[in-house]
């Protein structure tokens, strides 16, 4: 039988390769770049059939297809862990074992991913954001998504967007995924969305992906 691997020695792999990232608190994201590789995976097996589906973990854990799916419904296998399983194999430099893998793929399942919202920002949340805005009654506050092209579009024209801000004018951003009462009492159904807020009042909001100068225009209108 093979030994289980060390929960202490998974984790340093991650971090090493990385798969994951510790903060300064302790806590642990999975990085940006696994992310993007996991997204792929995410992508090509959302909506696979059931035989596309068998023959990927067959070929993953190297068993024939009728005994992979036999443990896939045994163990409630999820295309979400295959695709972790996936992207854990090929993000690494030196593969592990299938059941190390395994392993690290359901380490990397628990771990959250990090925050959507541009360092640039005043990261907020719903605990957070009328405090922000009480004390910024001029705000803009961008609405984020995971896996989300535009707004990586939006994200690479921030700094282009930030300079049309005057200076009075406090920039915040929120996951919309994680939300949702923002979104709800602000009306924003899609990520990337602009949030205008004047005098302590919601004026304007923009869903979509705003070009710079698109967005320059309607901070000088609004501003």
């Amino acid at each position: 039988m093979t030994d289980e691997p060390e929960i202490g020695d998974v984790l340093a792999r991650l971090t090493d390769g990385g798969v994951v990232r510790e903060g300064d608190d302790g806590s642990l994201t999975t990085t940006e770049a696994f992310e993007a590789t996991r997204a792929e995976y995410s992508r090509q097996y959302r909506t696979a059939d059931r035989e596309t589906f068998v023959d990927a973990v067959a070929g993953a854990f190297e068993l024939a297809p009728e005994t992979a799916a036999r443990e896939i419904d045994a163990n409630g296998v999820t295309r979400a862990q295959l695709a972790a399983y996936l992207a854990v194999e090929s993000f690494l430099d030196t593969s592990p074992t299938p059941e190390t893998t395994a392993v690290m793929a359901h380490l990397v399942c628990e771990v959250s991913p990090p925050s959507p919202v541009p360092r640039a920002v005043a990261s907020l949340d719903d605990d957070s954001y009328e405090a922000f805005l009480d004390d910024h009654p001029d705000a803009v506050v961008t609405v984020w998504k995971h896996d989300c092209d535009p707004c990586k579009r939006l994200k690479a024209d921030l700094p282009a967007l930030l300079d049309a801000v005057p200076e009075r004018v406090a920039v915040g951003g929120l996951d919309g995924a994680s939300a949702s009462g923002f979104r709800l009492r602000h009306a924003v159904n899609t990520a990337p969305a602009v949030v205008f807020f004047a005098d302590g009042d919601h004026v304007e909001t923009r869903e979509g992906y705003l070009s710079p100068s698109a967005f320059a225009a309607v901070v000088e209108d609004v501003f």
